[in-house]
């Protein structure tokens, strides 16, 4: 973001309004110059994210169970 699109001086001030107008003019600039992912490269990534999160969850709730068994193991011994 080092261009603006507002010819500023240096030690000059800009309102609010401007500084929203060039923050937002940059913004779609940049939106402009980026490489969006395909159709087939989304519906990949979404898949293999949710795969992992659904691994995941069964890892935590595997290990969740491991605990509450030796937890309840230790409190019934005393």
């Amino acid at each position: 973001m080092a261009e603006t699109t507002a010819a500023i001086q240096p030690g000059e001030k800009q309102g609010l309004k401007a500084k929203s107008f060039t923050f937002f003019t940059d913004v779609a600039r940049e939106m402009r110059k980026v490489s969006w992912p395909k159709r087939e490269e989304l519906q990949d990534a979404t898949v293999i994210t949710l795969v992992l999160c659904v691994i995941l969850a069964i890892f935590t709730f595997g290990i969740d169970k491991l605990f509450e068994t030796i937890i309840r193991g230790l409190f019934n011994m005393f």
